[in-house]
């Protein structure tokens, strides 16, 4: 493995600055990415009162001043680059917290605090080895990619993290994570030699595996675009009216109205019908993605939605439904008042 290389705030501005917004966007995707991953498998505050509900990352946080878009704050008023959501289980008081606050605003032992920290420290230093490597002129493996999807090794197999960091980084030409490179290099290897094996069954027990995480990140997106949408003045009838429309619209042209919910559900079904729940819970998505693009309401929760639908190559239409019509009145009207 790659040794992991710590740029100083000087060095690493320096390099973001030669980004475009695209670019910059997608390194924020991955690092919430990331950062979801350590919570999601590490399992930080199982033992604590309070659940993770969310993550938002402020790709502009580096620009200080001459910051243009929306902030992020800390309940104490600090200004943010990473606002975890956290929600009480025994309260269900909800809070919006930076890292180094786990413990004062909580009550998080220090331990978990710790553990916390330096998972989020680890993230930064796999982000700085992507701004180092393209500060070095490395940019995305173009052709190694497309050879791969073209010899098929993406088939059956697009919920991989893999194939979602090639999507996302592809159209902006970034350079990979190492280990994402030499993952993507071996699979070309592979595939050239012939082997296209078919999935087995713990490959088939991963894969769901992955589509369950998929399917409680999108989860967690959505809580956190409701709060966003109360905090700006949607009232308790018309949240629910658009959460009941976004339901509707991810089962338009749906021969079934099954629906799992709980992500731990994902790992009882088949493969086929796991991928379908998955193929919903994204359409849930693009529903919120379409509701708020004019007003441009959701601010970075909005942009990161979208990041996560271009991970998956699911590409948001434009619809004139009656549900996304009337969640953009509900929407608008709230902004009005």
């Amino acid at each position: 493995m790659e040794k992991l290389v710590t740029l100083t705030r000087k060095q690493r501005e320096k390099i973001l600055s030669q980004l475009t917004q695209g670019q910059i966007e997608a390194l924020s995707q991955f690092t919430r990415y990331a950062m979801l991953s350590k919570f999601h498998t590490d399992h930080y505050l199982k033992n604590t009162d309070w659940q993770f509900v969310g993550l938002i990352v402020d790709p502009w946080y580096h620009q200080a001043h001459q910051h243009t878009g929306e902030n992020l704050y800390c309940d104490c008023g600090r200004r943010l680059k990473n606002q975890f959501i956290l929600r009480s289980r025994s309260t269900g008081r909800q809070l919006s917290l930076g890292i180094t606050h786990f413990q004062q605003h909580a009550s998080i032992p220090p331990k978990v605090a710790n553990e916390i920290q330096q998972g989020v420290n680890e993230v930064h230093l796999y982000m700085d080895t992507i701004l180092l490597h393209y500060d070095k002129g490395q940019r995305f493996p173009h052709q190694l990619f497309e050879k791969v999807c073209r010899l098929g090794g993406f088939k059956d197999r697009e919920s991989t993290l893999l194939y979602q960091r090639c999507q996302l980084f592809n159209r902006v030409d970034l350079p990979l994570y190492i280990n994402d490179y030499l993952e993507l290099s071996a699979l070309a290897c592979s595939l050239t030699k012939g082997n296209r094996q078919r999935l087995t069954k713990t490959q088939i027990g991963k894969l769901k595996e992955n589509i369950a995480n998929d399917w409680r990140q999108i989860e967690h997106q959505l809580i956190v675009l409701r709060f966003k949408f109360s905090e700006r003045g949607v009232n308790r009838q018309a949240l629910h009216r658009i959460k009941q429309n976004a339901v509707n619209y991810s089962l338009q042209r749906r021969h079934s109205r099954f629906l799992v919910n709980n992500w731990k559900e994902i790992n009882q079904l088949t493969l086929t019908k796991a991928r379908d729940q998955l193929a919903i819970k994204l359409r849930e998505l693009a529903y919120y993605v379409l509701v708020s693009d004019s007003s441009g309401t959701l601010g970075i929760s909005q942009k990161q939605a979208s990041q996560f639908l271009i991970a998956h190559n699911y590409h948001v239409k434009q619809s004139r439904s009656f549900g996304v019509q009337e969640g953009r009145k509900l929407l608008g009207e709230a902004i009005k008042n």
